[in-house]
């Protein structure tokens, strides 16, 4: 059967930052892959993140399976990192995954097996993944306005009427956390107290897509979108990635 196969197409991603090596422009910027570089272009490791694994290797007693949940620790540390006081901590179920692509695929799955009618609300636009994970467990897709026609501001007043008149109870909102990818634009406090009583109303569920947390205006700070969603659903869903915030993108 592999002599039917054809070669995947090239990432255009992966194109884009091969020109950036060839052009020889000195104040070029390379906003092609989200990762953190230092002024000399270089993706560091973190002190903090050597010191850690010197710790762990140091301390670590042994390489055994763990549970279905993953680390008890890691996840009683990032449920308080993520959701602090904000929910009570027995209310709260962790899994880790493989990061945050994996917490979307986790979640994907678990939403198609118990609301597989569900429409699932993303941005226009969003991040691209977005649009391969949840169609490839099963859900359908559904765009909300997102960007005015400037294309620099939030349509708060299109973003709003459109979930008003089709949001559908069960329906699942996909939400970016902080620092919208790829926009940059993210809702004002009194927006995301808004989006989040108006999915309140509608029964709908909201998916936190957490990625980036620390890298807007600090680690607290950043949580003002779950903030506004905790105090109206009792129910909803985050997927938090160290990936970006402790510089792991290879791990």
């Amino acid at each position: 059967m592999f002599e039917s196969l054809s070669a995947a197409p090239p990432d255009p991603i992966l194109g884009l930052s091969e020109a950036f090596k060839t052009d020889e422009r000195p104040a070029k910027i390379n906003l092609t892959i989200g990762v953190y570089q230092d002024a000399t272009g270089k993706t560091p490791v973190l002190e903090c993140v050597k010191t850690a694994e010197e710790r762990l290797l140091a301390d670590e007693a042994s390489k055994s399976y763990l549970g279905m949940g993953g680390l008890p620790a890691f996840a009683d540390a990032t449920r308080d990192l993520v959701l602090g006081d904000l929910v009570d901590s027995d209310r709260v179920a962790v899994a880790q995954t493989p990061g945050g692509t994996g917490a979307l695929r986790v979640a994907a799955d678990f939403l198609a097996g118990t609301s597989p009618n569900a429409n699932v609300w993303c941005s226009n636009p969003t991040w691209p993944n977005h649009r391969a994970i949840f169609p490839a467990a099963g859900l359908n897709l559904v765009d909300f306005r997102y960007l005015a026609d400037d294309r620099r501001n939030l349509d708060f007043d299109g973003l709003i009427d459109q979930l008003e008149r089709s949001l559908k109870p069960g329906d699942v909102v996909v939400l970016h956390g902080c620092c919208h990818n790829p926009t940059g634009v993210d809702p004002s406090a009194e927006q995301w107290e808004a989006i989040a009583e108006l999915t309140a109303q509608r029964g709908a569920m909201p998916l936190l897509d957490f990625a980036y947390q620390g890298f807007g205006d600090g680690l607290e700070a950043d949580r003002v979108g779950l903030k506004a969603i905790a105090s109206q659903h009792e129910e909803f869903i985050v997927c938090s990635s160290y990936s970006k915030n402790f510089g792991l993108y290879s791990e």
